[in-house]
């Protein structure tokens, strides 16, 4: 594929044949709707949420982290090209709100992100209907791994493996009845009156079964899977534990 540089003359995309010139959000590649991305986002690392005191006497600064593995939002902006204006109606219907983003050079994942940004659409060539512009993608810190399959565990002291590096939030279902103490990590969840099942979602905080709320039944914090080994343990009648575990990265 070629493309029209700013100068008018005509180059060849790079990443192996253009390749690396899309994103998808919320499911949908840019390229459907005519966009194909000059520049991909910069890998950054998030920073730590953390306040600096200066303590009278001290040199330096005290440094205040706001919890373990807590971290700032990131901006990741996409670089873009359109080949006609007549193309920007559509896109600005697209390109707002919140939702899932891919990008091409860290593809196998996605970030969660808010568009925040106004778009500008310059022109790249007086005379030439190309239009360039810039999609900033506010992003929590985390990359997550899409297509994780479910881990069924069906032995007290199982051991699973974090492979990402950070932890993770899951979402665990615990079949069984009656009182039950569930264990992961180093974490304990006292769960009561259990009929059949009952899930923990740990990223929203909560704890159902189907739409209705099981909070009361629940003591104890929500669990994560920290990176590395977390072992699965429990004791009440428990016929298996079945968890999404939503593995995540910096």
């Amino acid at each position: 594929m070629e493309r029209r540089s700013e100068t008018g003359g005509v180059f060849v995309c790079q990443f192996g044949g253009c390749m690396n010139d899309w994103f998808e959000w919320n499911g949908r590649r840019c390229t459907e709707l005519g966009i194909h991305v000059l520049e991909q986002p910069v890998y950054t690392l998030p920073a730590e949420r953390s306040t600096f005191t200066s303590v009278p006497g001290r040199s330096g600064s005290l440094t205040v982290l706001e919890g373990d593995e807590v971290y700032e939002d990131i901006v990741l902006t996409a670089t873009c090209m359109i080949d006609s204006e007549n193309r920007i109606p559509a896109l600005s219907a697209w390109l707002k709100g919140s939702g899932n983003v891919t990008f091409a050079n860290r593809s196998g994942g996605f970030y969660r992100a808010r568009i925040v940004n106004q778009i500008a659409f310059e022109k790249i060539l007086r005379g030439n209907p190309h239009r360039k512009f810039a999609v900033n993608f506010r992003c929590q810190p985390f990359w997550y791994q899409e297509s994780v399959p479910e881990i069924t565990v069906a032995q007290s002291l199982t051991t699973i493996t974090n492979p990402g590096t950070v932890a993770s939030e899951p979402v665990i279902t615990v079949y069984g009845s009656g009182d039950i103490t569930l264990m992961v990590g180093t974490t304990i969840v006292e769960l009561t009156e259990v009929d059949e099942s009952i899930t923990i979602n740990c990223e929203m905080l909560e704890c159902h079964k189907g739409s209705a709320s099981c909070n009361a039944q629940m003591s104890g914090d929500f669990p994560v899977l920290a990176s590395g080994s977390n072992a699965i343990s429990w004791t009440g009648s428990v016929t298996k534990v079945v968890i999404q575990p939503n593995w995540r990265y910096l």
